[in-house]
């Protein structure tokens, strides 16, 4: 009873000692940065151990931010890394803390769930940041030292705003980025600085080209942008940029989620997410992610049922080896949205809820996706790794098209359509081997990656088509197609493609403060397609290949100025092959993408805020136009050429312990400056001038948070002959979640709502006038999700 009495008040606060060692059992922590004496008990409640302490020893000392899973001692390394204090775990579990020079004295003990601030595979990180990725170099580097534009979005922003699908994914979080799907497009689309893809879904998985597909972010971690041209590691791609997702893997902690979504417009959606060892030495470990969407739309026949599945084992059976295992299969049965058109130079004043399809027919997309991949260290410095992907993807049932276009009928705007019967099959292989290593010469720092990778795919596609009954846009009458009478293929269509590049890429360190990246790269590409109304067999063998050689290369230099401020210069070139037919029946040389870029990168101390202004100038030449010499349009020369050149500021992280803020703004102005078709001074379509979003989530505390955000976009021409305009906008976004703790468990509420202010608008067009694509108006989305 003395000891108690004494000035300096020590005490106890006991919680459930957990038998597993501290170094091994993890916990999870939620504890933002602030003075120790209110930490440490925080700290013992979360994690149930005894931690004793003098009073006077933590007074006025101030602790780090805890939020994630880790163990005991990374949470107390974490907690107390800049309080000049030393922390003892004993044998039973519990924890001491000491003061220089000082005996310790017992206060009172603090629990504490912790995991690794910047461990990104961690279900519980709540960073908008991401200090390194991997897409812009294929190793793991510091975005403060890498010299090209890369953006990263991580799952917290992702779950934050619900999004749904991979556009929803990028939209309003990169700038001079949109992701679109609809408008006639059958697969994912992104636009990027200025430039879009090749209209086939140019999306990458893991580094690897994944061809054709609408994109399941049920098991996506995070999705990496890289602006600009690409060729010097990825081959023949667009050189606007490239979207790479990166998917979840396995965890040797266990975690279990469920989540339940549901929204506006008859919106449902169920995710599941487990995962954890197979065995007591977690060599094996596992993870299924799986969702189930049954969404309708504000648009009339829209919508879309799903069934996704993607279960992958790891196997470590040592500290140098590992592989991957996974399976992915996805059954979509959809309606794809071909929007409104265009009259006197806007989208039709018809409702935007209004479709012009002829009624609930859906199709049915399949895809089956196998991956695997295996990386073996020879020692801390060098490794090698190989990733190979198939997918085999298909496509079937009956569609509207509106290619046609519009025709005025006694004052009666009747839109033209024919119908189809389709079946396509895609079979994609892609695969890659990469050797990177670390090494020192003359006080130089390398990082050596030296690679060869192929990507193939063929296309068998056969479609019974046959006009359809047109339809008057301002009174519509539907049901007057019947697809029953479409019985004789008539169309037929063969693709095959192949590329195998081989590169080398050095990143060189001088100074530890200037980053020099070199890197070439040289590609065969083999392409062919043919149509045939006939039959495939004949496709097939009219095809006629083509074949293109290229070297791509790429230098930057990057020097860092303030180990939080980066100044940046690259040149990059790209290239993508021409598969059209010339008056000489002559070979056309590849198009070619050239960009230079300078820019400034920023960083936070604690690297959980960074920003990135960047200028770039892009040029996409060798573009195939009608040849003026001709009268048969289907002849062409090479006389396009495009010029993009803009400037792009993104700022991603947390800016105080209760804020986390994403901003973008992108300045782009994008031309056709060469062509013969009367494009020459054009903008391009659904581009803007001007746009930019805002996004804040303010943590109020541990248990609840709101966020506010703001998505601008200009005017946009609709298509490239610059007919007409689709108007510029702002939306208004909402959200707020609720997270309640049982024990190591959580349960969160949490609700958005999209469009807050019902604002009208067009989110993008096919790029002709008979497709603006609808925005959705004011729509809520609620979620339930349990975590344990």
């Amino acid at each position: 009873m003395k000891f108690l009495t004494q000035p300096l008040l020590f005490g106890a606060l006991l919680a459930t000692a957990c038998e597993v060692r501290a170094t091994e059992t993890t916990y999870s922590f939620d504890i933002p940065a602030q003075e120790l004496a209110a930490a440490l008990p925080k700290l013992a409640a979360q994690s149930g151990v005894q931690i004793f302490y003098a009073h006077d020893s933590v007074a006025g000392r101030n602790g780090s931010a805890l939020r994630g899973t880790m163990t005991l001692n990374e949470a107390l390394s974490r907690l107390l890394s800049a309080s000049g204090l030393s922390f003892a775990i004993a044998g039973d579990g519990s924890v001491s803390i000491k003061a220089a020079g000082k005996d310790a004295t017992m206060l009172q003990p603090v629990n504490v769930i912790g995991q690794t601030v910047y461990d990104a595979t961690d279900p519980y990180n709540t960073d908008y940041n991401r200090p390194n990725a991997t897409t812009a170099t294929k190793t793991d580097t510091p975005i403060m030292e890498t010299p090209v534009s890369i953006q990263v979005i991580p799952k917290a922003v992702l779950a934050d705003k619900q999004s749904m699908t991979l556009p929803d994914a990028v939209n309003g979080h990169v700038s001079g980025v949109l992701g679109r799907t609809g408008g006639g497009y059958l697969y994912d689309n992104f636009i990027i600085r200025g430039l879009a893809g090749s209209g086939f879904g140019d999306a990458y998985r893991n580094g690897l080209f994944n061809r054709q597909d609408i994109y399941d972010i049920a098991n996506i971690e995070q999705v990496e942008i890289l602006k600009g041209p690409a060729a010097v590691l990825y081959g023949r791609i667009e050189p606007g940029g490239l979207v790479n997702y990166v998917t979840k893997k396995p965890r040797d902690t266990p975690y279990y989620s469920l989540q339940q979504q549901f929204g506006s417009y008859d919106q449902y959606r169920t995710l599941i997410d487990a995962t954890g060892p197979l065995d007591d030495d977690k060599t094996l470990l596992y993870r299924l992610n799986g969702s189930y969407t049954d969404n309708q739309s504000f648009r009339d026949f829209v919508g879309n049922e799903r069934f996704f599945v993607a279960p992958i084992i790891t196997w470590r059976p040592n500290e140098k080896f590992e592989t991957n295992l996974e399976l992915e299969y996805k059954h979509d049965n959809f309606n794809s949205d071909y929007g409104i058109p265009a009259i006197g130079g806007r989208p039709a004043d018809i409702p935007i809820t209004r479709t012009l399809k002829d009624g609930l027919q859906r199709m049915l997309m399949e895809s089956t996706l196998v991956g695997f991949d295996w990386t073996y260290h020879f020692n801390d410095d060098w490794k090698i790794t190989q990733r190979y992907l198939f997918k085999d993807w298909s496509l079937t049932g009956p569609t509207l098209f509106n290619f046609g276009g519009l025709e005025l009928v006694n004052n009666r705007y009747m839109l033209k359509r024919s119908a189809q019967i389709a079946g396509q099959d895609v079979m994609t292989h892609s695969g890659n081997i990469d050797l990177n290593g670390k090494f020192e010469i003359l006080g130089s720092k390398h990082n050596l990656l030296i690679g060869v990778d192929g990507f193939r795919a063929t296309t068998d596609a056969s479609s019974i088509s046959g006009p359809a009954a047109a339809i008057d846009i301002f009174d519509p009458v539907y049901g007057q197609v019947d697809f029953a009478s479409l019985t004789t293929p008539n169309g037929f269509f063969y693709r095959k493609e192949s590329w195998v590049g081989a590169y080398v890429q050095d990143q060189i360190t001088f100074f530890d403060k200037l980053h020099l990246l070199l890197g070439g790269r040289y590609d065969n590409v083999t392409t062919g397609s043919q149509f045939s109304a006939n039959s495939l067999a004949t496709a097939r063998a009219e095809r006629l290949e083509r074949e293109d050689n290229a070297f791509s290369p790429r230098v930057g230099l990057l020097y860092q100025l303030q180990d939080w401020l980066s100044i940046y210069g690259s040149y990059t070139k790209s290239f993508s092959a021409n598969n059209g037919v010339s008056a000489s029946n002559q070979r056309f040389e590849p198009q070619i993408g050239k960009q230079y870029e300078i820019g400034l990168k920023m960083e936070s101390q604690d690297k959980r805020f960074s920003s990135t202004l960047a200028f770039f100038e892009l040029t996409k030449s060798n573009l195939l136009t009608d040849d003026p010499n001709q009268a048969d349009t289907n002849f062409q020369i090479l006389a396009g050429k495009i010029r993009s050149k803009g400037i792009e500021l993104d700022l991603a992280g947390q800016v105080t312990d209760q804020l986390h803020l994403l901003a973008t703004y992108a300045y782009t102005q994008a031309n056709y400056i060469e062509d013969f078709d009367g494009l020459q001074g054009n903008r391009l379509e659904n581009v803007p001038r001007h746009q930019g979003s805002l996004w804040g989530n303010w943590q109020f505390d541990e248990a609840f948070k709101a966020g506010l955000g703001v998505v601008a976009v200009g005017s946009r021409p609709g298509d490239s002959d610059n007919t007409f305009v689709l108007p510029g906008y702002a939306r208004l976004d909402a959200m707020a979640a609720y997270t309640h703790r049982i024990e190591q468990h959580r349960l969160t509420a949490q609700l958005n709502i999209n469009n807050l202010l019902d604002k009208e608008y067009y989110a993008n067009s096919d790029g002709g006038s008979r497709g603006a694509i609808p925005g959705y108006p004011i729509n809520v989305m609620g979620s339930l999700k349990y975590e344990f």
